[in-house]
Order: structure tokens, then sequence, then C-alpha cells
């Protein structure tokens, strides 16, 4: 006779069974997603956003692989990357300055770093090499991580890079900063007196958010996170008709998805979903001074770190290839919503910048004019859409000749 007891006993032994077979089937399906993204990233035509050397950091969000070199093989190229104890780009490490050494601090994200070139080819190289051809003297520290922007450059300058006791900074500007700060702010966690203290991504508006921390961690949540989650949201605001076309074009579905979904609802949300809204058309004046508010908001805290040591701050500008010519950044167009054949020459991206640099007294080097006169030659990377060694050879010319740039060099030879 069969006691409830036993029923009992029989559901959760059932019970156990299923969950301990759910969780090795899990395991099984994480290790094989697991396998296959890093076996994919080992194909010369895998996307590989976020980079496999890129890592998770406590503080400052993200962080390259410290001390080490890495092979990167994309479509558009084959480098080597060679990576510092800080994870920023070659083989020194800074400390203490030497004597008589005057040291320039360039911040930025993959562009100064040099995505898609070897170790003697990102543009801060470039400036070293001419400085030293000239004089000795002036290092120049390329300080460049993928996808930092003002928010990061503070926390890392604040905390990392102003104990280097660098004599200059210039910090290159990116048009996608907008969003990236917009993420990141999100992230924040600040201390007792209210000062930001750290830049944490499993943190949401200063709770810990665990659907976040389990869609970093594993492989597989990530997969059906993207394929059927996200894709089904998509799939409601295109209709599954538009959202197939959308795929069958190569675009960006979200981005197509988000930008429809603008012509119903306020556009505030843009920034969230269209990293190259700046730069895009796609946004009034008025509504990308709004979202330009938290970006400019962080460079006016690392002047004010800057300016409490006399150390002159600088900001620097580059273009996209699609606002250099109809050609450049040709095959990497199309996902990104970007028409082929067109030039986005719109000079409100840049002038919100300069008049931004104007109305707080921050220099503002603008390299678009040497890029457009150079655009005859392969600046861009076609799929990618980092600059090709040319182009980096052109934005370290015009930063050699440009005369804020000049006008720095000599302070720092009359100190």
């Amino acid at each position: 006779m069969t006691t409830r007891l036993d029923t009992a006993t029989t559901i959760l032994r059932r019970s156990l069974l299923l969950m301990l077979s759910m969780g090795i089937g899990f395991a099984l399906l994480e290790v094989g997603f697991r396998w296959f993204r890093w076996h994919q990233m080992g194909q010369i035509d895998a996307p590989g956003y976020p980079y496999h050397f890129m890592q998770p950091d406590p503080v400052y969000h993200h962080r390259y692989a410290a001390s080490t070199t890495v092979e990167d093989r994309r479509v558009d190229y084959d480098v080597t990357y060679t990576l510092n104890a800080l994870g920023l780009r070659g083989s020194r490490d800074y400390g203490l300055k030497p004597s008589g050494v005057m040291r320039l601090l360039m911040l930025g994200d993959s562009f100064p770093f040099g995505i898609g070139v070897n170790d003697d080819e990102p543009f801060p190289v470039l400036v070293q090499q001419a400085l030293d051809a000239r004089e000795a003297g002036i290092e120049v520290i390329n300080a460049g991580v993928g996808s930092y922007s003002p928010i990061l450059h503070y926390l890392t300058l604040r905390d990392r890079y102003l104990a280097w006791d660098p004599d200059a900074v210039i910090l290159w500007l990116d048009f996608c900063d907008i969003q990236d700060d917009d993420l990141y702010a999100r992230h924040l966690l600040y201390d007792d007196e209210g000062r930001v203290a750290a830049c944490h991504s499993d943190y949401v508006n200063g709770r810990i958010d665990w659907g976040g921390r389990l869609l970093l961690r594993s492989a597989f949540l990530k997969y059906l996170h993207e394929k059927f989650v996200r894709s089904a949201r998509k799939m409601q605001m295109l209709g599954v008709r538009g959202y197939l076309w959308a795929k069958l074009r190569g675009e960006d579905t979200k981005l197509n998805a988000v930008h429809m979904e603008g012509k119903r609802r306020a556009r505030v949300a843009l920034v969230r979903y269209d990293r190259f809204l700046m730069i895009r058309g796609a946004a009034t004046p008025e509504e990308l001074e709004r979202y330009w508010q938290l970006t400019g908001s962080y460079l006016l805290k690392i002047k004010a770190l800057l300016d409490e040591r006399g150390i002159p701050f600088v900001l620097g500008m580059y273009p996209y290839g699609v606002q250099v010519g109809p050609a450049h950044w040709h095959d990497g167009r199309v996902c990104h919503m970007f028409e082929q054949g067109r030039t986005y020459d719109d000079p409100l991206p840049f002038e919100l910048v300069e008049a931004f640099g104007a109305r707080h007294g921050i220099p503002v080097i603008n390299s678009y004019p040497s890029f457009v006169a150079a655009r005859d030659a392969q600046l861009f990377l076609p799929m990618d859409g980092h600059f090709t060694p040319a182009g980096h050879r052109v934005l370290a010319s015009h930063l050699l000749r440009d005369p804020i740039f000049l006008n720095l060099m000599d302070g720092l030879r009359r100190e």
C-alpha cells in the first residue's frame, strides 16, 4: 500500500532528478556555446564585438587583457597587439616620470588604440616618432581603450593616470560617446560622499542586476536572449515581414525597429539604440544638445581635475568614413543603416563640440578637413570602419601641423 510519505518521497526524487538533469543539460550547453564562441573568434570572418581580449572591470567597466600579446584576425585585417600591465597599447609600462621628460597623455577609445593596425601604426605612435625625430624629452602615452568615453576617462584619469604626472592631456572624442556615456551612467556606483566611485556592469541604478550578470557570464543565455527575446521584441515593432526584410538586407534590426518606433513616440530613446545618432542627421540640434549634456558634464569634470593641477586640456575630433566620402566604410554601412554612395557631411556634430569648447575655454582640434583632403586614399577599413594605416597617418600629420597642438608643444618646451 502506497502511503502519502512514499508519494511525497517519489515526487521529491523525481523533482531532484529533473533539476539535476536540467543542470547537467545547461552545463553541457554552456560548455558547447563557450567552445563555439572561442572557436568562432579564431575565424578570420568572425564578428568580434566585443573584442575577445576585452574583460570586465569592477571599477572601470571593462579593460583590455594585461601584459599580453593578442592576435586579432578579421575580414579587414590580421594584426597583433602588444598590451602593457594596464592593458594599454604597447609594451612600455609607465611609472614615475623621468627627470627632464614632459608627458602628453592621449585619452580615447579604439581609434587611438589602433584597432586593425599593428603596434607601430596608431597615430599616437606616429606622433611620438615625429617628436623624437625633432627633439627629445616629450613622451606620448596612448591611453586609448575600446568603447571608453568621458565617464570612464574621468575615472581612469582621476584614479590612475594623474599618478603618471602628465604635463598635457588630449581627449579624442568619438561621435558614439554620447551613447556610451548614457550606458555607463546607469552602471555608476557612488561613495558615502556622493562621489562617483566605480562603473560596474553588474549594477544598474545602484542595485545589483542579477539578470544582467547571468547574461554577461553565460554564452548560452546570451544566445537565447539575442535570438529569441530580442528578436520577438523586434518582430513586434517591425512586424514579421519588416523584420525578415531588414534581415535580408543585412540591416541592424534593432536600429531599424527603434527608428520606426521613433515615428510613433518621443525620440529620447534613440540615443540608447542608435550608436551613430550624432552623425546620421536623424536628430534635431536641440535633441543632440540634450543628449550631449551628460558627456559634456564629464568633460567639465575632467577639465576641473586638470585645472587644479595646472595641466592643459585639449579636445580632439576625427570623422567616421561616412562623413568623409561616399566610398569610405563601404561594406559596413548597410548593417548600421547608412546609405551606400552618400556622404553624411552635416557640420552640426563638429559645430556642437567646437561651441562647447569655446564656451568652457577648452581648445578643440578638428581633423575633419585633413581627412576630406585625403579622401581619395583608403582611410577607413571597409567593413570594420576604423582607420587604416593611411588614416592614422592623416591624423598624425594633421596633428603635427595643427596650431593648437603646436602651441601645446611650445608650452611643454618652456616648462
